[in-house]
């Protein structure tokens, strides 16, 4: 058997230390002769006269020694910026080749703290908040600061499955997020952590969990309820929730429908959220009248309501032929289909003993929104979708009520999964103009084929286009795309060398070829906890992307998230 090991560094350590101090206490006697009799060789015998007072401490060694910490100091900072680890423990911090080609002539200092903060002080000036702006990763230069999003902007992703993203940027947002924060997810891997994250940085605010198929909490009744039809106010907003459920509900390719009865189906479904809506009605009375394809009792209310077109839209599809009207019904009833689970039309259900969600109140406080599906949200994606509209809303209204008409303190929504857990038509349309009102959103997606299949390409390339960073995070394969982003970060000059040898003599020549700083296949096995940022303002850069359980600052986060993650 092996006895144990015993660590011999702090013995080094140790030993070293007493060398120098001996060879200073000598020499500066030499310089300096202190009082009394001359310091034994002996380093035992000298302690003892030192301790006794049979001889002083000479003032030469004093200066030796500080000299001696100044260039120890010196040392360690030189080997720091020279090599060590890096932050998430994984190699030489030392840039690689294609680091540094990509980062050359790169001014980050305009996407780092000192610039982020004179922002913020601008955009936020009556309130103190402690971050400068959204972490997303640390630059791999000199000095190692953080590359941040502005409170002005927002971002959108590009993540490959399993390359970190939850615990790189979702965990990290939350902890940093200075007002009320929203997380959508299908997964659970990271929730544990935001709670603890939330809890630690905003102790007073309030979790909101959506939850209706029980992924992380185990309660059969509601955590809470909201009522989706107080968005509804007027014909506008009747068709943006009927098209959010419609978004979630299956084709008519899918089920054999005509799609030539969408927009009648649609509208249909609309006019009945808005007759339930000024009428007091609960969704459960949408989805009552839609199955019976009730288009009298809707029209009633809405003539109380003053409401003259969609009467007139309902009253006009009374006498269509019945064949048409069985259409026009049967398309509203698919895409009203996600009402027909009771355990998620409870959470829009408002029942007695069960806290009510409040948007308009949430928009200003500290709390925290997350909602939770399994892997394909399916119907639940309509409910998601329409709460995040809600909040969304609600915090345009309160950016509307202030000078700036902004938010006094920025509202930070991590979307994860886009495409599977929210689906959003007016994403894109958000992008253009909700950085300016504090609503700072952070979109992900696996693949660029997904965000076209949710939005289509024109659609999701306005998205991308409109975001103040995008960040790839690796682990795509999808050529066309990355030839676009090698093209976008640009080219250099590279030089080459060449000799030629003709009648015994030698010459040399020198010339030059642009090359891409970052190629498709550099791109495509871009290394682990590294991304690449690009922003509106031209910079693009390779970045060290940071887990927060290798990060020092996230000790109590993980420790904490570790305890809900048992005890859940």
């Amino acid at each position: 058997m092996h006895g144990r090991r015993y660590p011999v560094g702090p013995y080094v350590i140790t030993v070293a230390v007493a060398a120098v101090i001996y060879a200073a206490i000598y020499l500066g006697q030499l310089m300096w002769p202190g009082e009394g009799g001359a310091l034994s060789w002996n380093p035992l015998a000298a302690a003892i006269q030192l301790v006794t007072g049979e001889s002083a401490w000479p003032p030469g060694a004093t200066v030796l020694l500080l000299v001696a910490a100044a260039l120890l100091v010196v040392v360690l900072v030189v080997l720091w910026n020279r090599g060590g680890k890096t932050t998430a423990g994984k190699g030489p911090r030392r840039m690689t080749e294609f680091e540094r080609r990509v980062n050359a002539n790169q001014n980050t200092g305009r996407i780092q703290e000192r610039q982020r903060r004179a922002e913020m002080g601008h955009l936020h000036p009556d309130v103190e908040i402690s971050e400068a702006g959204v972490q997303i990763g640390r630059s791999l230069e000199r000095g190692r600061g953080w590359i941040l999003q502005s409170y002005r902007q927002c971002s959108a992703h590009i993540w490959g499955p399993g390359r970190g993203k939850t615990l790189t940027q979702v965990v990290r947002h939350s902890y940093y997020a200075p007002g009320a924060y929203v997380m959508t997810s299908n997964k659970t891997d990271g929730v544990k952590y935001v709670l603890a994250a939330r809890a630690l940085r905003h102790p007073t605010g309030r979790v909101w969990m959506f939850d209706p198929d029980r992924i992380f909490r185990n309660g059969e009744r509601p955590a809470f309820t909201v009522e989706l039809l107080d968005a509804v106010k007027d014909t506008k907003s009747a068709e943006k929730l009927a098209s959010l459920f419609e978004k979630s509900a299956p084709t008519a390719a899918q089920t054999g429908g005509d799609a030539q009865f969408d927009p009648q189906g649609r509208e249909f479904l609309a006019w009945c959220m808005l007759a339930a809506a000024v009428s007091g009605k609960p969704l459960r009375q949408v989805h009552l009248w839609v199955s019976e394809g009730n288009t009298s009792d809707p029209a009633e209310r809405l003539v109380d309501a003053g409401f003259v077109g969609p009467v007139a839209a309902l009253r006009g599809l009374s006498k269509q032929p019945e064949r048409t009207r069985g259409s026009v019904f049967a398309t509203a009833q698919r895409m009203a289909s996600a009402m027909v689970h009771d355990h998620l039309m409870a959470w829009v259900t408002l029942t007695p003993g069960v806290p009510v969600f409040d948007p308009a109140r949430f928009a200003t406080s500290t709390d925290t929104l997350i909602l939770l599906t399994q892997d394909k949200a399916g119907p639940l994606a309509a409910y998601v979708s329409s709460l995040v509209t809600q909040v969304a809303n609600a915090a345009v209204a309160e950016a509307g009520r202030h000078r700036s008409e902004r938010l006094p303190v920025p509202m930070v929504m991590d979307l994860d999964e886009c495409g599977n857990v929210v689906t959003l038509p007016d994403l894109p349309d958000w992008y253009t103009h909700f950085g300016s009102k504090g609503i700072i959103i952070n979109s992900y997606f696996q693949s660029p084929a997904q965000g076209e299949a949710t939005y289509g390409r024109e659609k999701f390339s306005q998205l991308w286009d409109a975001a103040g960073a995008r960040v790839y995070g690796g682990g795509i394969d999808n050529e066309p795309w990355l030839r676009q982003l090698s093209d976008l970060i640009g080219s250099y000059d590279k030089a080459t060398v060449s000799t030629t040898t003709s009648q015994g003599s030698r010459s040399r020549s020198e010339s030059t070829q642009k090359e891409a700083r970052a190629s498709v296949a550099e791109l495509a096995n871009l290394p682990e906890w590294r991304a690449i940022v690009r922003t509106s303002n031209g910079v693009s850069v390779v970045v060290e992307t940071v887990p927060v359980f290798n990060d020092p600052a996230f000790a109590e986060v993980m420790r904490a998230g570790d305890q809900i993650g048992a005890s859940a």
